[in-house]
């Protein structure tokens, strides 16, 4: 068999070839001694702890998932945003993505809603958009810019949501779930096999293999939580779903360590079990046999397809069913290299740690892989170390470019108004043409003219605008200042050298230059807005010659009542709503621009009120709470306080105020509200609370309408 093989195949996938061909015999299990189990456990909690999120990550990703679910549920009416996977079940790793499921009622059209999706995301400022519409279930992939956290986000993907209650309740089972789990997905993500979109399997499924290798030990580890009665049926898209999750009573666990279970792992799946024969069920706890399914070994296989017999070796070659869709095979998107890779690691790895290879090189990334940074981003990052002078000065600097784009903004937005009345001024103009007046016509030419004129205007004002960043106040400020500078008298012991007053000089002229260019722009915009003005003077002259127009048209169509079908075109009106449409383009850019900037201004600012010791961080010392420096109260939950005062319960002192902070009990009367005084106190404590409190979180970003159904 192996001469079909190529040299480079040989050298790719040496163990795999050789298991195929006989000419590889994988180790036994009688190779794992003792002292290497024992070392082994050790590794696989160190790689637990490494591998594992932050709380700073943690906290990301539920701020991520806090403010999408505020902007998607805003911006997609009747849809609900779930998160779930790994970050749900307890298995994610540090550098894992987020996966959300958007449910939303009546979908009729999901790849229109991709769409909208990635406008919303791509006006949040989000990074990396993908839409993946064709997969089975559609997503959308992209990444957060300010953790650089990735996350998916699928369609009414219903049935993920149970897969990850069953997950997650195998996890609580046993703490060697998520040890054993978790250093299998690490060592797949590491050696490039977690990647359906690549042609290997999901990280989804490396789980499955995890418990059901854990159901089939010998002394089982976790039992079968799909077995018994009642049983729970449901219905998604259609289809009805056995989705039952049971937790056995009087159930025993094993008490093989993690090091067994680990390396039994990789002996199990890649020497032992029969791919060709048998099918992975976590469902049943069983391994049926492929006929069982349906699922026939594929005929050509991925064999036949690397040495090019083939052009496509079939479909289930691993057949890995998933637990609550049992016609869904988790291998059919493995490819036949994705097939060897699989193969070839596996046994590479049963190899390493039956001769005692530490986990860190076996589970060293493979060459060429690049994978995403272990810790993300934090806010203040790239501004530790720097001193609080040049941080204002940046936020200087990031103020006066704010200040630039939200004029810019301003202008695009008064320049698209005019271009929409002026394209309705000239549809309504230009509806009936026989009809036209000379003089509609010739006011009609001079918009048109005018036109040409304010665009020629506005192209030399946004030259020099691109060219000089700093508006002219701030030049003319600057250059008063540069000039007292130069023209003071000197203080004799204060003398300044040479240099410096050659390198004011410098300035000074080259402030003198830029405004001489500035006074030219403002003199171009002049004129552009006085153009502005005569083009609103004839729309209000073709708005009166309209309305005598159209009142002798009404005229007409009284006796010609056949006019009214006629229809008359121009490509007049064209031309005004393609430059709408263009002014609409660059305002969303601009607008991008502007809030990337509002956004940087708000941060630095942040980072300046941390302090000069802490940089923007949460405060180490000093009081706490509504900024008069007592104590902060504890936190109380409000829901149970009340229950236990309707009751008869006792109440503490902590517990009646956080009562009267959120409005007493549900029954009380208005008399027993707080006076007007209380609550105008209250709230300017809370206000005083927002002011001093500086933890990382996200704003409200996006107002906007909601998008129509879809």
């Amino acid at each position: 068999m192996s001469a079909g093989w190529s040299k480079d195949q040989k050298a790719r996938w040496p163990r795999a070839i050789g298991a195929l061909d006989g000419t590889y015999s994988p180790p036994s299990v009688d190779a794992l001694d003792e002292a290497r189990l024992k070392a082994l456990s050790k590794e696989l909690a160190d790689l637990e702890r490494e591998v594992s999120p932050s709380d700073v990550e943690q906290k990301q990703r539920r701020g991520i998932v806090n403010h999408l679910k505020r902007v998607l549920e805003r911006h997609v009416r009747g849809s609900t945003l779930h998160p779930f996977g790994s970050a749900e079940t307890g298995l994610v790793l540090r550098r894992g993505d987020v996966d959300l499921c958007l449910v939303v009622k009546d979908l009729r059209k999901p790849k229109s809603v991709l769409r909208h999706l990635s406008n919303v995301l791509d006006t949040e400022d989000y990074r990396d958009i993908q839409t993946i519409g064709r997969a089975k279930v559609p997503i959308v992939k992209f990444t957060d810019p300010t953790t650089g956290i990735p996350v998916d986000l699928s369609l009414n993907n219903a049935l993920a949501l149970r897969n990850t209650e069953l997950i997650a309740a195998y996890v609580n089972l046993d703490p060697r779930v998520k040890t054993i789990a978790l250093a299998v997905k690490h060592w797949a993500l590491q050696r490039g096999l977690a990647n359906a979109f690549r042609g290997t399997l999901s990280s989804y499924a490396w789980t499955l293999l995890v418990l059901r290798h854990l159901q089939a030990a010998d002394a089982p580890i976790v039992p079968n939580l799909q077995a018994g009665q009642p049983r729970r049926v449901e219905t998604y898209d259609g289809r009805s779903h056995d989705t039952t999750i049971l937790h056995p009573e009087g159930f025993q666990p094993g008490t093989a360590s993690v090091a067994e279970l680990f390396a039994g792992f990789f002996h199990r799946w890649f020497v032992q079990h029969a791919w060709d024969e048998r099918i992975v069920s976590l469902r049943e706890g069983d391994d049926p046999r492929r006929s069982k399914r349906r699922w026939p070994s594929p005929k050509a296989g991925p064999v036949k397809e690397l040495q090019g017999s083939v052009d496509r070796m079939g479909q289930h070659v691993f057949a890995i069913e998933d637990p609550f869709d049992v016609q869904h095979d988790l291998s059919r998107v493995v490819r036949a290299e994705g097939w060897a890779d699989i193969m070839e690691e596996g046994l590479r790895m049963w190899e390493g740690l039956a001769q005692g290879t530490d986990l860190a090189t076996l589970m060293a990334p493979v060459d060429g892989l690049t994978l995403a940074p272990d810790r993300p981003k934090g806010l203040f990052d790239d501004l530790k170390g720097m001193d609080r002078e040049r941080v204002a000065a940046l936020l200087a600097t990031k103020r006066a470019e704010l200040g630039v784009a939200q004029e810019r903004v301003d202008v695009l937005v008064a320049e698209r108004e005019e271009a929409i009345r002026l394209s309705k001024a000239m549809r309504g103009a230009l509806q009936d043409t026989k009809g036209m007046s000379d003089s509609i016509r010739e006011v009609a030419k001079g918009l048109r003219t005018r036109a040409a004129e304010m665009d020629e205007m506005k192209a030399l004002r946004d030259a020099e605008n691109k060219r000089l960043v700093l508006p002219r106040r701030r030049i003319e400020e600057e250059l008063k200042r540069l000039y007292h500078t130069l023209t003071n008298e000197v203080d004799v012991f204060r003398v300044p050298s040479l240099e410096r007053e050659q390198r004011d000089f410098s300035r000074f002229f080259e402030l003198q230059a830029m405004h001489r260019a500035k006074v030219v722009s403002d003199a171009h915009r002049q004129q552009y807005v006085e153009l502005l003005q005569v083009q609103r003077e004839e729309v209000k002259k073709i708005r009166t010659l309209e309305k005598d127009r159209k009142k002798a048209h009404n005229d007409l169509l009284k006796e010609e009542p056949g006019l009214k079908e006629v229809r008359v075109r121009s490509g007049s009106v064209g031309e005004y709503d393609q430059r709408a449409n263009r002014i609409s383009a660059l305002l969303k850019e601009r607008r991008k621009d502007r809030k990337r900037l509002s956004r940087e201004v708000g941060r630095l600012e942040a980072f300046l009120k941390g302090g000069p010791k802490h940089g923007g961080g949460r405060r180490q010392d000093g009081p706490r709470g509504g900024g008069r420096g007592g104590p902060r109260r504890p936190r109380v939950d409000v829901k149970e306080v009340r229950e236990r005062a309707q009751s008869g319960g006792t109440l503490s002192l902590s517990d009646l105020g956080a009562l009267l902070d959120q409005g007493g009990l549900p029954g009380a009367k208005k008399d027993d509200q707080p006076s007007k005084r209380h609550r105008h106190k209250t709230e300017r404590q809370a206000a005083s609370r927002r002011r001093t409190d500086l933890k990382q979180r996200r704003g409200k970003r996006g107002k906007g309408p909601r998008s129509p159904r879809e």
